[in-house]
């Protein structure tokens, strides 16, 4: 694993993609129907999915709180396939250092970047990580690198037959010099165990993270904004509207469930509708980055095989959310994304993003409304 108020629609912002989606097939298309932006690519994302024992060794990291010793890990992942097939979602359980873990990491393939991107978050770490990955078919290694809280990142996901992986990991110092700081052996377990059945050794371990991850997302303290987003987890439903230059207007509704995950420090949310007659599902990992004083979400979908990261901060004098970002348009480009959110009443919200620039520009909106706690 890689650490009532108007708050509420943080992780709104990250649904931009569901209108880039909407708008990129419609321009592109003389008969609207569902666009399929699956990939051989993602198909290697399901031999990953199921029930995994992980028993992990750190070595020692002076200088950070809690790991100044070398420590092993064991712990528990769920793995399944979302948003048709295009991610792969893990969530984990484990104990780090005497103390009680959570993570979630999510794999998909971006055709654009034509590399494999990975979003990783915890209940250790105070800011999110992004990597991207290549898959050597050969060796059946997974090569991923790039930044995470603690640096620039490499690591090694091999495979070893199909129910046995080992992950090396490595860092880089400030000279530059790198070092293995983790080691991680994945094992399967068969389809329907629990952590209590899964294995004779640390079995007791096993069993109380497994009762015990229920509870880690109640926890106290929160920084504002994180607070406030756990205020309004929760299920709503919701009237989307489309304006696109040149075209009439498109609605939809739509419904929202969010829940706390990563041991509160990150919350996650199931968008789900319809798009031109066929079935949409969307998620958003929205999180409060204490390292970077801003809050951060990503959205992924059904529709489109890359992410959409978005940045903010929260104007508390005025009320008002302001969020931003890129995303790709229907030539593979990036482009600007830009939202505010407010309250429109009793728990009702509304969500304004622009996207593109001058003439070009499309706008959506996003009213809701509280179905249940």
């Amino acid at each position: 694993m890689h650490r009532p108020s108007p708050s509420r629609f943080l992780v709104l912002p990250a649904l931009a993609l569901f209108s880039v989606s909407l708008s990129v097939s419609l321009a592109s298309q003389d008969t609207p129907e569902t666009p399929n932006p699956k990939t051989p690519q993602h198909e290697r994302l399901a031999s990953l999915v199921g029930t995994w024992r992980t028993e992990t060794k750190m070595a020692a990291m002076p200088g950070v709180p809690g790991m100044e010793e070398a420590s092993e890990m064991v712990g528990i992942e769920h793995a399944k396939l979302v948003c048709g097939g295009l991610w792969l979602k893990v969530d984990g359980d484990g104990m780090c250092a005497g103390q009680q873990c959570s993570g979630m990491w999510l794999l998909g393939y971006d055709p654009h970047a034509r590399s494999y991107q990975c979003i990783a978050a915890s209940s250790m770490d105070d800011a999110p990580c992004c990597v991207e990955a290549k898959y050597d078919e050969k060796t059946k290694t997974w090569h991923f690198h790039g930044d995470s809280p603690m640096g620039a990142f490499r690591s090694e996901f091999a495979m070893h037959g199909p129910d046995k992986s080992v992950e090396t990991c490595y860092s880089k110092d400030k000279d530059g010099k790198e070092t293995e700081f983790m080691r991680s052996v994945r094992t399967r377990v068969k389809s329907g165990m629990t952590a209590k059945n899964a294995s004779s050794k640390s079995t007791a371990d096993l069993t109380d993270i497994t009762n015990k991850a229920g509870g880690s997302d109640e926890a106290p303290a929160l920084p504002a904004p994180l607070a406030a987003l756990h205020a309004d987890c929760g299920t709503w439903e919701a009237d989307f509207k489309m304006e696109m230059p040149g075209m009439p207007a498109m609605t939809s509704k739509c419904r929202e469930v969010t829940a706390p995950v990563c041991g509160g420090k990150w919350t996650w949310s199931t968008f789900t509708g319809e798009m031109m007659g066929a079935p949409f599902e969307g998620h958003a990992l929205t999180g409060f980055d204490s390292k970077n004083s801003k809050v951060v979400s990503f959205w992924l979908d059904s529709m489109n095989g890359a992410f959409m990261r978005t940045d903010g901060s929260y104007d508390a004098k005025e009320k008002v959310f302001t969020m931003s970002g890129t995303c790709y348009d229907e030539q593979g480009k990036r482009g600007p994304v830009a939202s505010t959110a407010k309250v429109t009443g009793k728990d009702a919200r509304q969500l304004r993003m622009v996207f593109g620039k001058g003439d070009e520009q499309s706008v959506m909106t996003i009213d809701y409304r509280r179905a249940g706690k």
